[in-house]
């Protein structure tokens, strides 16, 4: 992966997190990686998002959050049928709660604190994988 070839890189990634420093460094990131970004406090934030007609290539969704867990919201959108691709990200790096979070639905999991091409690759890996295209 090259961060420089910014050439397939005008999709739309939202970040869903509950602290805002996170959200400010990822948005940030993604900018310097070349990818549009919209941001959300919440899961339920986020889903109003969907609902007013935000549709994202890929979404960052932090696994632990006040009131609903990304985990939560990774389920209600695969109960409603949405299939762009969802990366979580968490500071606990145990296998079972990464499995738990592939068998809800997600492409990827990643560990906090997670380097630019670690983010890279996962958010090129899933947009590719939703067009159809292999990296």
């Amino acid at each position: 992966m090259n961060p420089d070839d910014k050439s397939s890189r005008s999709s739309l990634v939202a970040i869903v997190d509950d602290e805002a420093l996170v959200r400010v460094a990822l948005r940030r990131l993604c900018g310097v990686l070349g990818f549009a970004t919209t941001d959300h406090a919440s899961g339920r934030e986020f889903l109003a998002a969907l609902d007013s007609g935000v549709h994202p290539d890929c979404v960052l969704l932090d696994a632990h959050m006040p009131d609903m867990t990304g985990l939560d919201v990774q389920r209600l959108l695969v109960a409603r049928g949405v299939q762009f691709p969802t990366i979580m990200f968490t500071a606990d790096d145990a296998l079972e709660a990464q499995a738990r979070y592939i068998a809800a639905g997600a492409v990827g999991c990643l560990c906090k604190p997670m380097s630019g091409e670690e983010l890279l690759a996962a958010i090129d890996s899933a947009i590719a994988a939703r067009r159809g295209l292999l990296l």
